[in-house]
């Protein structure tokens, strides 16, 4: 019987054990503006791609616009130095793999 490979941790939170979903770094509804044309390569807008759980990416599209998202945040990096982020990674960490986590919604857009 071959051994279960575990999956690797989200790339903001660290948990392992949880799915992920990729999450484009240059969102990909930026791919055809000037500006993102200028500063990414194709290869960057189609393979810059973090490995985030669901909630992690849920709490990444609701602190973020897209447009703020391919001007600064494109790196995991900087979506974890953002205050927001920081407080939610340190609060989701400490929360076991298999609970459904919901993302409120700010409903200011």
């Amino acid at each position: 019987m071959a051994e279960k490979v575990p999956s690797p941790p989200c790339e903001l939170c660290g948990r392992d054990e949880v799915e992920l979903t990729q999450h484009h770094l240059i969102p990909k509804s930026r791919h055809d503006k000037a500006r993102t044309k200028r500063e990414f390569s194709r290869d960057e807008m189609k393979n810059d791609i973090a490995m985030l759980c669901p909630a992690c990416h849920a709490q990444v599209h609701e602190v973020f616009s897209n447009q703020e998202l391919s001007s600064y945040y494109h790196t995991v990096e900087r979506l974890a130095e953002h205050s927001e982020m920081q407080k939610f990674i340190n609060w989701i960490k400490k929360r076991p793999a298999g609970q459904t986590i919901r993302v409120k919604s700010g409903g200011s857009d």
